[in-house]
């Protein structure tokens, strides 16, 4: 094998893969479900608003459909528009490791492929776990001296290509081009670098999904990349790339978020709903509530009266005080009305945050935090070190089923939500159908008449 990242395009071409595991398969569908909830909930924001605005105006109108909404774009504008609404909510899954989210990348640019290809279930959760895998390999990878910005839209391309190389049963060379073109030319998003600054600007998943259906496109028709980009030991832990290739599967290692907020909040959050039992507080009632966590939490804004959703997202003292007064509901979804209770922001502005030394140094692989709350003269604490979602402490699939059930409220009934948790339910027994032709429709609603064409368009 001549480098790295050739390896990796064997591996993703099938050349290395053989059969997945019945547990990847299934982390692969969880996944997917994961996604779509997320995308579901984000659809209505003003950030996902105007990327499909935009979206229209940059790619035109086409025939591929933007979930749960009245539009249909050309391919690369639908799958840009499906990435902002999965991000916007801030509750798509990540990783530990890569210090970022893949399913806003893969799921949405697989499934697009597949409308094109008439990829089966299978192939279609095989390239997603091979997605996942090729692009959380890369970026766990990456020494943190090294990194200018952790934004996921450094390292998704890398997946999304190997995605749809695979649903193309491309040959391992073309792959390793495309993916060297989607790598080399992935956005640098230098807000997530340095920048406190909250912005609509996020991990930047749209654009480098987009740079990297360009690049398999460019690939195909003899463009090339600097295939030897991830061979590099100042900027990559070269070995553990592909260390496990094709034995250990990233994709069954990843977080899945029960909260529409940056996932360095959750383990304060669960904490807080430790403390209460999930049952809303009086703000006359708490004395002082203390939040303790590790100190990476000092790069988000923490803003204590934010004006803008993304602002929320991102503070811990503004989240914590929603948890303790509203209770675990609010945040499935943060919804703009929470920007303007005032008891809410009166409890933020009074939140002690500490970041602690005893949690140095527990940062990628843990996010420890501990909130002490002190009422009628008592002083409650709680130490939580895996949060809820955590490959150590997962979301199984019925909590997955309800986040998607929560998150749809106000877009989709309780009918078209049953009928799109049981068409992605479908897919390992080989149906793919079902599930994009219900996403074909604004309402998520299945199609009951009209042609039947062998590949969805």
């Amino acid at each position: 094998m001549g480098n790295t990242l050739e390896e990796l395009a064997d591996f993703a071409s099938g050349g290395g893969r053989g059969a997945l595991p019945q547990s990847a398969l299934s982390a692969a569908e969880l996944a997917v479900l994961d996604t779509i909830a997320a995308a579901l909930g984000g659809v209505g924001t003003r950030n996902a608003a105007v990327s499909r605005d935009a979206a229209q105006e940059v790619f035109g109108e086409g025939d591929s459909p933007v979930w749960f909404a009245p539009v249909r774009l050309r391919k690369p504008g639908a799958v840009f528009a499906n990435c902002a609404a999965a991000s916007a909510l801030d509750v798509d899954d990540g990783h530990r490791g890569a210090s970022g989210h893949p399913g806003a990348a893969i799921v949405p640019a697989v499934l697009a492929e597949a409308r094109q290809s008439g990829a089966g279930g299978l192939e279609i959760l095989t390239a997603v776990a091979v997605g996942y895998d090729v692009a959380l390999r890369i970026a766990s990878a990456r020494r943190q001296a090294a990194a200018i910005s952790y934004a996921s839209g450094r390292w998704t391309g890398y997946g999304v290509a190997a995605a749809i190389g695979s649903l193309r049963r491309l040959p391992a060379d073309l792959v390793a081009q495309a993916m060297a073109i989607a790598g080399a030319e992935a956005p640098q998003n230098l807000p997530q670098g340095d920048s406190r600054t909250v912005s609509s600007v996020k991990g930047s998943n749209p654009w480098s999904t987009v740079t990297a259906i360009a690049a398999v496109a460019r690939a195909e028709r003899g463009a090339t990349g600097p295939v030897d980009m991830l061979d590099r030991a100042q900027v990559y832990d070269v070995p553990a790339i592909t260390d496990e290739l094709a034995t250990r599967w990233f994709i069954k290692e990843t977080y899945l978020k029960p909260y529409a907020c940056c996932r360095y909040t959750h383990p304060a959050l669960d904490a807080v709903f430790a403390l209460t039992q999930g049952r809303a507080l009086a703000g006359s009632s708490i004395e002082r509530l203390v939040v303790e966590i590790f100190p990476e939490a000092r790069k988000i804004a923490n803003e204590t009266a934010p004006q803008t959703l993304e602002g929320a997202q991102f503070s811990l003292p503004f989240t914590i005080a929603l948890a303790a007064l509203r209770g675990p509901s609010v945040l499935r979804p943060l919804a703009e009305p929470s920007l303007r209770d005032q008891e809410v922001l009166a409890l933020s502005r009074r939140i002690e945050v500490i970041y602690a030394d005893d949690f140095a140094g527990a940062f990628p692989k843990q996010t420890p935090a501990r909130v002490s709350l002190f009422s009628a003269g008592e002083k409650q604490s709680k130490t939580v070190m895996h949060p809820w979602g955590d490959p150590a402490n997962p979301m199984d699939r019925p909590s997955v089923a309800r986040k998607l059930r929560d998150l749809g409220k106000g877009v989709l009934d309780d009918e078209a939500v049953d009928r799109l948790i049981t068409v992605v339910s479908a897919l390992k027994g080989g149906d793919a159908r079902s599930l994009l032709c219900v996403l074909s429709q604004p309402t998520g609603l299945p199609v009951d008449a009209g042609p039947e064409p062998s590949v969805l368009t």
